[in-house]
């Protein structure tokens, strides 16, 4: 079998998948090979060996069965950067490079950054790469922080992120630490924000494979998002004199996080920003 004849054979088996089969295929193929998705036009009517070949159909079995091609291939880009990323951390989507821009225009040169629920640790290690800024990344996951050190260390950006285990922002809140965060901080969450509902109805892709603990967030999807700022309003004197909170939502939730932010911080000004779809997808809290 050929490079051709594998993608077609492969085509065939993931025509019944929802996303791009010819994709997932080329993808799947060029890892296997250890080469990129060019190398396959250029060496289509080149043999493949027998591991290769038996390497190959396994992974597409898998992915027949709705196995994100990601944790197939065991990375995913974001920003421009390889991440990555396995079955205990959520697959880093292009929505969220939504987040990415607009806290890009926020962070200064007194800016300390604070990313809640880093799981792979694309939003905390992207910023920190893209400003030159300290970043702290926080996750409830031992092992979420284990693929994010991989990641911090892949990227060479130790020297920039540091890691703390731990529920949401409580470890700032530590002594040890409370006096070390600045004049500054833009704080990033990307955390759980489906609703029980809604997961009933997610794309095979996501329910079957990526960590439930990371996607859902109780009736409203809010369950986490109220723990946060509850969080900010009763430490707020621990925390830098100056807040941007940046948080990622369902676009249904364009009304609803808003009040509830409003709960907590009255006096926060409160805007919303689409993603590259045109949809609501990211709010900026300034306190």
């Amino acid at each position: 079998m050929n490079i051709l004849e594998a993608l077609q054979w492969a085509e065939g088996k993931l025509r019944g998948n929802k996303e791009n089969p010819k994709l997932d295929a080329q993808v799947i193929l060029a890892h296997v090979i250890g080469k990129g998705t060019a190398y396959l036009f250029a060496h289509s009517a080149d043999p493949l060996t027998t591991n290769h070949i038996e390497q190959f159909q396994r992974l597409v079995e898998r992915r027949v069965r709705h196995e994100p091609v990601a944790y197939l291939v065991g990375h995913k880009e974001f920003y421009g950067r390889e991440f990555t990323v396995n079955p205990h951390v959520l697959i880093p989507r292009p929505d969220t490079e939504t987040m990415v821009d607009l806290a890009k225009t926020l962070v200064t040169p007194n800016t300390l950054i604070i990313d809640v629920g880093t799981g792979s640790g694309a939003i905390a290690l992207t910023l920190a790469a893209e400003t030159s800024r300290p970043a702290v990344a926080i996750d409830l996951s031992s092992s979420a922080l284990t693929v994010a050190k991989l990641n911090a260390e892949s990227l060479q950006l130790t020297h920039l992120v540091a890691f703390f285990e731990g529920d949401l922002l409580t470890p700032l809140f530590d002594e040890s630490h409370g006096e070390s965060l600045g004049p500054h901080a833009v704080i990033t969450a990307n955390l759980p924000y489906i609703s029980n509902r809604q997961y009933e109805g997610l794309d095979p892709n996501v329910k079957a494979y990526e960590p439930r603990l990371a996607l859902i967030s109780g009736i409203d999807g809010l369950d986490h998002y109220d723990r946060l700022f509850s969080q900010i309003s009763t430490h707020r004197h621990l925390l830098p004199p100056r807040l941007d909170i940046l948080i990622e939502i369902d676009p249904s939730q364009k009304l609803s996080a808003p009040a509830l932010i409003k709960s907590h911080l009255p006096r926060a000004a409160i805007s919303l920003h689409n993603d590259l779809t045109g949809r609501a997808r990211v709010i900026h809290i300034s306190i």
